[in-house]
């Protein structure tokens, strides 16, 4: 028996093939489980917020494919290259800023209060850390958070050393949460109380190559509500 295959080329591949995204089949190939993920939101009212427009040359490209495949959706860019601000119009806005400013993200998700965000910026440790820190809890129950280029924080030619700027790499950090995710907040590994309640709020974990993808739950559930408090109690 041969089986349908789970994430199929579909729309939104074909859609970064024709504006010219990495994203595409063609390099990263990202728009598959993208598809999968996103599918629900299509013909939302909602704000799709993605951290990092690209290079002026490649003209905003992803936003360009997101706003082709989300009907609805309020598409919002945020770069700190001013040269970028000429793309935005009526079919998506950008702004120009920090994205590892905890400040400027906490009024951007208050200004938009983005569904989704997807972090396309520097791919830099602290500042992938940060804007996760900062925006996954600001997301609505349901809302999902996108960390491309994870392979940053894995050994690579020297040139690349620019990205490791923080005593952690990101997806050290992003493993921790998942182990306690998948040990259901057990005392290993150890957590701050702000990790902590991250981990309460996750509802799952998607992960391929290069990208991992969080889902915000509901509602914590109470015993990991307790712990958070506990944590918060012992460590002031």
């Amino acid at each position: 028996m041969t089986l349908p295959p789970l994430l199929p080329l579909g729309e939104l591949d074909q859609l970064a093939q024709e504006m010219g995204t990495d994203k595409s089949s063609r390099t990263h190939d990202y728009m598959r489980l993208y598809e999968f993920l996103f599918k629900p939101f299509k013909d939302q009212e909602f704000c799709f917020m993605e951290l990092g427009v690209g290079l002026p040359r490649i003209q905003a490209a992803s936003l360009r494919s997101w706003r082709q495949f989300f009907t609805k959706a309020q598409i919002v860019g945020v770069d700190n290259d001013r040269r970028v601000r000429k793309f935005s119009g009526d079919d998506f806005t950008i702004r120009i800023g920090d994205a590892s400013d905890p400040a400027f993200l906490t009024k951007m998700s208050e200004t938009y209060k983005p569904s989704i965000v997807l972090d396309d910026a520097s791919h830099k440790w602290s500042h992938q850390i940060i804007a996760f820190k900062t925006m996954f809890p600001l997301l609505p129950p349901g809302g999902l958070y996108v960390i491309e280029d994870i392979f940053t924080s894995f050994p690579m030619p020297i040139k690349y050393d620019v990205y490791a700027d923080h005593p952690e790499s990101c997806w050290s950090f992003i493993s921790r949460l998942q182990a306690a995710l998948a040990g259901c907040q057990t005392e290993w590994p150890a957590l701050s109380a702000e990790e902590s309640e991250l981990v309460s709020w996750i509802d799952a974990v998607f992960l391929t190559r290069r990208t991992v993808i969080f889902v915000k739950r509901d509602a914590q559930r109470p015993e990991e509500a307790e712990r958070v408090a506990e944590l918060k109690r012992r460590q002031g």
